[in-house]
């Protein structure tokens, strides 16, 4: 995770150097997170839960109107699943990610702003979360969400795609995770697929 880590911030910091043109902004907002959860093959009701974001965002022009720009998040998101069948009538997740995003962005002038259209991957990184289930006498117990090979995974794959609208220094961004694996890697014995969603609304500030 680590060597990841810095080769990704390694790309960034070189890229950035090699240009002046580059812009780097933070930009924070608000998820609302869910999920698709399979459990033996049945698709389970699932709701929202409210969460946060905070990172930083370079934008490197390519050609033309094409760019690209990376982002740094950390997110806390999560779901809530309502199993049909069991013993819990209601499961809380609360699970806090680091994504890298290295994203491809296009703008499309007006008026001397721009809409900027932005497509890439989302590689997650994860070791904080817990699990909140209330069971079908309306006991509710909390503890936290075990890591691992064969517990849930420390890692998560998406497609992140979103569409903002940039000022000189100031832009507002709605952004959409689709998850691509489950999040379970003991789906073999629990046969429990979960696959992340996310909604996410981020205002951002440009430093250069």
């Amino acid at each position: 995770m680590k060597k990841i880590i810095i080769l990704f911030a390694a790309v960034v910091l070189i890229t950035v150097k090699s240009t002046a043109q580059v812009k780097i902004a933070a930009k924070a907002g608000w998820n609302f997170a869910s999920a698709k959860a399979t459990y033996s093959n049945v698709k389970q009701p699932t709701d929202f839960v409210f969460g946060y974001g905070i990172g930083a965002l370079a934008k490197v022009p390519f050609d033309g109107v094409l760019n690209f720009s990376p982002s740094v998040m950390l997110n806390k998101r999560g779901f809530i699943v309502k199993p049909i069948n069991g013993t819990n009538k209601k499961e809380q997740y609360t699970i806090t990610y680091l994504d890298l995003i290295p994203s491809l962005s296009v703008d499309f002038p007006v008026k001397g702003n721009f809409f900027v259209i932005s497509l890439g991957p989302d590689f997650g990184f994860t070791n904080f979360g817990k699990i909140k289930a209330t069971d079908n006498n309306n006991i509710t117990t909390s503890e936290k969400l075990k890591f691992g090979y064969s517990n849930y995974g420390w890692f998560d794959l998406g497609l992140n795609a979103s569409i903002g609208f940039h000022m000189k220094k100031v832009f507002v961004e709605a952004g959409y995770l689709h998850g691509l694996a489950s999040i379970n890697n003991n789906e073999e014995n629990d046969q429990r697929n979960i696959q992340n969603r996310m909604l996410s609304l981020n205002i951002g500030y440009y430093f250069r």
